[in-house]
């Protein structure tokens, strides 16, 4: 299996080019990045259409892997004609040079939060800008004939800045920050090498269709936080929870969100993703062995 990764320096990206060759030492893993390099990674601006058809041309994959992504749902809300040119262009780019199959992410912000966690076929009402360019990406994904992983509150070691939310966390509680964090936010929080591992098992099944990988656990931001706090030993005394009436953000949020894992389940016959704190305790190891 020939695989190239779009976007293989981020937290998804990155968690596929470590894990993908663990586990199939057969496989051939490229990778691209647009501006965080790295080494053993191609450059790629994936909004140039010319650009991705070199390098499809190049590297032949059987299938291509899409976390690339700009996720950051306040910029996105106040931005909304950029963010869509940033999330979008790259995946219709891929999707019209590649005749072998894309396989993108998307996210619980499809749905709006009431009656979570959600299966793969339920009625979709996007509360936000970052909300709405997800539905857009599946539904561009799926018309393509191609494969969408679902997946939420994703963590995991990260190259530097790493910017997944326990990460920064941890950097926060060691340097004795205030935190603040939502009580009221509820997900499914999801280990990014399972993630990997997931979305390359679906990827040599040439699954297509909608794919849901999330943890097991459904815990608020506040609960999850302090589960970092204790696995990693640190302080949580800095940690304050608050309403997400509170935060003032610009975006909505969907309060219970989260995903059930019912068709992955039935074609491998195991939950995707571990538990939160088999997780962490798997994560605190692997950052202790980087330092």
């Amino acid at each position: 299996m020939r695989v190239l990764i779009v976007g293989a320096s981020g937290l998804v990206g990155s968690a596929m080019m470590r894990v993908i060759p663990a586990l199939d030492p057969n496989a051939v893993v490229l990778g691209t990045y647009r501006s965080r390099p790295w080494p053993g990674l191609m450059q790629l601006d994936a909004a140039n259409t010319r650009a991705v058809r070199d390098i499809l041309t190049d590297t032949r994959p059987d299938v291509i892997l899409f976390p690339a992504a700009m996720p950051d749902v306040e910029w996105c809300e106040a931005h909304e004609a950029q963010a869509r040119e940033a999330n979008l262009a790259p995946l219709r780019a891929v999707l019209a040079g590649s005749r072998k199959p894309v396989i993108a992410f998307s996210s619980d912000y499809v749905f709006d939060g009431t009656a979570g966690p959600y299966a793969e076929d339920a009625p979709r009402h996007p509360l936000s800008v970052y909300g709405h360019i997800k539905a857009d990406v599946e539904d561009e994904t799926l018309a393509a004939g191609g494969a969408v992983v679902r997946t939420t509150g994703v963590f995991g070691t990260e190259r530097p800045p790493g910017k997944n939310f326990v990460v920064r966390l941890i950097a926060s509680l060691r340097e004795k920050k205030p935190v603040t964090v939502p009580t009221d936010q509820l997900a499914t929080p999801t280990y990014s090498d399972d993630l990997a591992a997931a979305t390359y098992r679906i990827a040599l099944r040439r699954g297509t269709g909608m794919w849901h990988v999330g943890g097991p656990d459904m815990l608020s931001r506040f609960d999850l936080a302090r589960a970092v706090a204790e696995e990693f030993a640190l302080d949580a005394s800095t940690l304050r929870g608050v309403t997400t009436a509170e935060l003032k953000q610009k975006a909505a949020r969907p309060l219970a969100g989260g995903l059930r894992n019912a068709r992955y389940e039935r074609e491998f016959g195991a939950e995707p993703v571990r538990p939160v704190r088999d997780a962490l305790r798997e994560m605190r190891d692997a950052m202790s062995v980087a330092t």
